[in-house]
């Protein structure tokens, strides 16, 4: 059984394929260029899932539903897509809730410092005549001040992976 080179292009120019439509579909949703959804997962279509089908329908198109490497390649797409659709896609809500979180928590923080006021105290526990001290710092733990922004686009509406199917199905079949 020879390999078919369509075996390793179809799901790569799947891929690519569905990444570039990703700031196109932006263009005509939201009629601006947004470039950064080239480079990030998440989005219409789904990216991932267009590689798995591409994949699963080249085995089709070329081995036949009796071979069990299709059986194998199946089952891993409908993981690529429940896990796009499910866990990544949650995992994306969270991240929103978390960047919300810390947004806020730093708008209130930095708006609102607390004063810390003292003086300094001799080994005897007296006061000596000397000015006290001031020091505002922010409400905000120090651990919140430089936590990164995370990505909120890492899973897949519904809507999306259905995208990528299509997408991997249709390069899938104009290769073969």
């Amino acid at each position: 059984m020879a390999i078919s080179y369509h075996l390793w292009l179809a799901p790569l120019l799947s891929l690519v394929a569905a990444q570039l439509l990703k700031p196109l579909i932006v263009v005509i949703r939201l009629r601006r260029w947004d470039l950064q959804r080239l480079r990030q997962s998440g989005g219409m279509p789904s990216s991932h899932t267009a590689l798995v089908v591409s994949l699963v329908a080249e085995l089709w198109l070329h081995e036949g539903g009796s071979n069990p490497v299709l059986a194998l390649a199946l089952f891993v797409a409908f993981i690529v897509m429940y896990d796009a659709a499910g866990v990544r896609w949650q995992a994306g809500r969270q991240a929103a809730v978390l960047n919300r979180l810390l947004h806020d928590l730093r708008r209130s923080g930095l708006q609102n410092p607390r004063t810390l006021e003292g003086s300094p105290v001799s080994a005897e526990g007296s006061t000596p005549q000397v000015p006290s001290i001031r020091l505002q710092v922010p409400s905000v733990p120090w651990w919140l001040m430089d936590w990164p922004e995370l990505d909120e686009h890492l899973g897949h509406k519904p809507v999306e992976v259905l995208g990528g199917c299509v997408v991997g199905v249709a390069v899938a079949w104009l290769l073969h």
